[in-house]
């Protein structure tokens, strides 16, 4: 019976890469305090709580300029009010977001700011809005990763494109994927290779109806996602794939052949050769 090799080693990181100095405690970080998890992404929300609601974010974001000395702080996606999570964040005076888990860490450390007011740090990463003048640039990105020559598109680790500068766009949040599958159905209509390695992927129903999208696409690379069940597959069961690679994802064990009874046609599974069972074959 066919199997995928098992094995315990990947291709580097799935998450941000932290640095050095924050892999290991600190001996000056006092013992048993708890520590701001290190975010996926690369990204933290950062919420500004105050009894004065009167507080302007030019103010506040100068106090923290102060405390935070030698850090720099460049806040992102700056917003007035919380966010939806819970009805405490809800109440927040303002929202912004940083890309460095050394200035995230510190501000989640520090807590209070001052007597009026405190702050609340976490993983969260940003939810952007996706205008013309954002997709316009996605676009950019897009055809920078698409060969031609191969009708071959690489969306590896997509969400750490240096071409985004700086600007937040995982595949993993659905309206980030609807738009890039979009753009990708009228900018490549002959698709026939896609990878989406690393873009920790879970729910895929972005992709249903593929196969008039992307008629000749044949080979997909999902390794290194989140995709827990072969059901949540069926999005491309319509498609001609002859590849697929769903390597170091928590499938369940024996898969591949349930895999193999969707797609009879494929040639390569988990860059091993499979011979289709002609049984299935005569089926469809």
């Amino acid at each position: 019976m066919f199997a995928t090799p098992r094995n315990n080693f990947t291709e580097g990181p799935l998450s941000h890469s932290t640095p050095k100095s924050e892999k290991g405690k600190s001996p000056l970080e006092p013992k048993n305090v708890a520590k701001l998890p290190v975010s996926i992404y690369g990204w933290y929300r950062v919420l500004i709580f105050s009894t004065d609601r009167r507080e302007s974010f030019n103010r506040v974001l100068r106090r923290i300029r102060r405390v935070l000395n030698p850090l720099k702080i460049n806040p992102r996606y700056k917003h007035t009010g919380g966010e939806q999570d819970t009805a405490e964040d809800s109440g927040a005076l303002f929202t912004f977001f940083v890309d460095s888990y050394d200035v995230a860490s510190a501000l989640f450390r520090r807590g209070w700011l001052d007597n009026r007011v405190w702050l609340k740090v976490s993983d969260q990463m940003p939810k952007i809005w996706i205008n013309a003048f954002f997709r316009l640039r996605l676009t950019r990105v897009l055809l920078d990763r698409y060969n031609q020559d191969e009708h071959r598109l690489d969306l590896t680790l997509f969400y750490k494109d240096e071409a985004l500068d700086r600007d937040f766009c995982a595949l993993a949040e659905s309206h980030c994927l609807s738009t890039v599958l979009g753009i990708v159905g009228r900018e490549m209509p002959e698709l026939e290779v896609l990878i989406l390695d690393r873009n920790h992927l879970t729910n895929l129903w972005a992709f249903s109806l593929m196969e008039h999208r992307f008629p000749r696409l044949q080979s997909i690379s999902l390794r290194q996602n989140n995709i827990g069940n072969v059901n949540s597959l069926r999005v491309f069961q319509f498609l001609p794939l002859t590849e697929l690679n769903l390597q170091n994802n928590p499938l369940p064990a024996g898969y591949e052949r349930e895999v193999r009874d969707i797609w009879p046609s494929l040639q390569v599974l988990n860059e091993i050769q499979v011979t289709p069972d002609p049984k299935i074959i005569q089926l469809f």
